[in-house]
């Protein structure tokens, strides 16, 4: 009989072990992802992605959350507001090595490639402007305070020569400047998202518009993380009938070092299987990629365990 009372506490005690495993495994009550203001790419994805993640784990809640975008949303990992950010591989970077805008380094992990992200200059078509290098004196808006726009709009114009204290800066959410050009209180705007951009389509609804021009070479060459020139399609926008200029970027998911493996793996995994429905949040949707180890290596990123678990039992890693 005591033989069998300690068979029976000890299997009991491994059924606790067992269930407490699995409880702490997820270890993660409260999980939010930064995005951007609404009316770009960032958010409609962060909230397709949540809802994704709320159907398919349990014990865990998962919310999008606005945010000024993705030098916010570096800055929200390093304090813990967030526990996963969206942001271009640029901003990452200078975040890592605690370049302008960040004061210090930023340690987190590499996720998965959410989309391909374009920064372009928009600017009404009956402004006269036609290049970036036409901006000095205006009026020009560089996102929102802590958005992508704030960084790589500078770089731009500082690449085409037009520097600081040579046009004025403003800091206005994507749409407000959108609404801004059309009021005519704003000369152009940088806008940086996935396309097409529904800030700027709302601005091609209502005029006519230009996408600045730049020279390319002059912007690779300028110095930070490299930066490649790219194009617009024709088409994109209302009325928009040829290829525009822009600045291509990858944006990628990046995670806190405190997420555990196991709920990373399963968020990971739920959003490669839901793949049609966060195309249905937003064209770009369908972008999302899993980086390569030869990417990763490219980046200087340490990817999320739970990640590259995942990445490895597809074949991506």
């Amino acid at each position: 009989m005591e033989a069998f009372r300690r068979v029976s506490r000890n299997v009991r005690l491994v059924v606790m072990v067992a269930l407490l495993g699995s409880a702490t495994a997820l270890a993660q009550d409260f999980v939010s992802i930064g995005t951007a203001s609404p009316a770009g790419a960032y958010y409609p994805l962060g909230v397709a992605m949540a809802d994704i993640w709320n159907r398919n784990i349990d014990g865990v809640r998962f919310s999008a959350q606005e945010t000024g975008g993705g030098v916010a949303n570096m800055n929200m990992l390093a304090s813990g507001e967030i526990e996963l950010g969206i942001a271009n591989e640029n901003i990452a970077w200078d975040a890592s090595v605690a370049n302008e805008p960040f004061s210090q380094p930023i340690d987190f992990y590499g996720g998965w490639t959410m989309n391909a992200s374009y920064a372009l200059v928009v600017a009404a078509a009956n402004s006269g402007l036609r290049s970036v290098s036409d901006l000095a004196g205006k009026r020009v808006s560089l996102g929102a305070p802590g958005s992508s726009g704030n960084v790589l709009g500078q770089r731009l114009l500082e690449s085409q020569g037009v520097g600081e204290g040579q046009y004025t800066p403003v800091f206005l959410g994507w749409q407000e400047a959108a609404d801004a050009i059309a009021d005519g209180s704003l000369d152009a705007a940088v806008m940086v998202g996935g396309q097409p951009f529904p800030a700027v389509e709302s601005l091609a609804v209502r005029m006519p518009i230009v996408i600045l021009s730049f020279d390319g070479d002059r912007l690779s060459e300028s110095e930070g993380f490299p930066l490649v020139a790219d194009k617009i399609p024709a088409g994109t926008y209302t009325g928009f009938d040829e290829d525009g200029d822009a600045i291509l970027v990858r944006s990628i998911i990046y995670i806190n070092k405190d997420l555990s493996e196991d709920l990373v793996y399963e968020m990971v995994k739920a959003v490669f299987e839901n793949i049609p429905a966060l195309a249905a949040a937003h064209p770009s949707g369908d972008q999302a990629a899993l980086l390569s180890q030869e990417q990763a290596a490219q980046l200087d990123l340490e990817m999320h365990p739970g990640v590259v678990r995942y990445a490895q039992e597809v074949g991506a890693w």
